[in-house]
């Protein structure tokens, strides 16, 4: 009868134990984890002369162009509406919109829809080039990068991918911009 408390202790014990290297194996999991560099997936496309990665996540849609409707007193680079299931979407000519030469100007059949938040605004496309997946530690700085005559205040970096270097568009930044939400205020 005396061994039923060593071996209920001995139980105790080896509970205790696997309490303890669970703790160290999760601890040395999230240790893994942060090394670990999180990857972000990307849409490549072109528009004209210029290449753009674009999240993934920040995408609502890639689809051919629909029929587009042409509204009048517009800025050119508002090239006009879309219908995409029942939801009017802007379509902008993005190198119109960022004034590049009209080597820029897109033509393109493609679409790709962006979204923050509640809004939405569709981008031509020339053409889709393909989809990557990259860490922060493979972003180019802009400063270490020609630019040439594109403003820069939409992009943070950029990829560089075989012999083309992609501008990372922060939608974010594009879709909140004042020339876009307020085209008839800002200049």
């Amino acid at each position: 009868m005396s061994s039923s408390p060593d071996l209920h202790d001995l139980i105790q014990s080896i509970d205790e134990q696997l309490v303890q290297a669970s703790d160290g194996s999760e601890a040395i999991s999230s240790l893994l984890e942060t090394k670990q560099e999180e990857m972000i997936r990307y849409i490549l496309v072109g528009i004209g002369a210029l290449h753009l990665a674009i999240s993934i996540d920040n995408l609502a849609e890639v689809s051919p162009l629909p029929p587009l409707t042409f509204l009048p007193n517009l800025p050119f680079w508002i090239q006009g509406i879309v219908n995409i299931r029942s939801e009017v979407v802007s379509v902008v000519d993005f190198g119109g919109f960022l004034n590049l030469d009209k080597g820029t100007t897109c033509n393109g059949n493609r679409l790709a829809v962006l979204r923050y938040k509640k809004r939405k605004v569709g981008l031509r496309l020339d053409r889709i080039i393909g989809t990557v997946h990259r860490g922060a530690s493979e972003q180019t700085p802009l400063d270490n990068v020609e630019v040439g005559t594109v403003d820069t205040s939409l992009f943070g970096s950029g990829l560089r991918i075989e012999k083309n270097f992609f501008y990372i568009l922060n939608v974010q930044r594009f879709l909140t911009a004042p020339r876009l939400i307020d085209y008839n205020r800002v200049g």
